[in-house]
């Protein structure tokens, strides 16, 4: 269930072409290892993404989005993003408390 650059585009209604997609790619493949830094040294980007496909494909649609519309973020990361990055931690938290840190634990 990976995030992709034209399914975010016609979320958000962004004219597709060339340049646009590159760009919006970028946003994305950035955010998803700022999610994964954000939550855990353990995991990688990849690993979060076929755990907790959910959680972690939302907080990469939000950050990329805020990313394209703010580049700089200037007034920080949206607090529903900052939601789904405490969610995230905590189902990890959980997980690994109750020993599941390998990848073939479901969620």
């Amino acid at each position: 269930m990976a995030v992709t650059a034209s399914e975010l585009m016609d979320e958000l209604h962004i004219d597709v072409d060339e340049v646009e997609t590159k760009t919006v790619q970028g946003l994305i493949d950035s955010a998803k290892e700022i999610v994964a830094h954000s939550v855990t040294d353990d995991l990688t980007a990849e690993q979060l993404e076929a755990k907790y496909p959910t959680l972690f494909d939302l907080a990469t649609k939000n950050l990329a989005t805020s990313m394209y519309y703010d580049r700089e973020l200037t007034n920080g990361t949206s607090k529903g993003f900052q939601m789904v990055i405490v969610h995230l931690s905590t189902k990890i938290a959980i997980d690994e408390k109750k020993g599941g840190n390998d990848e073939t634990q479901t969620v």
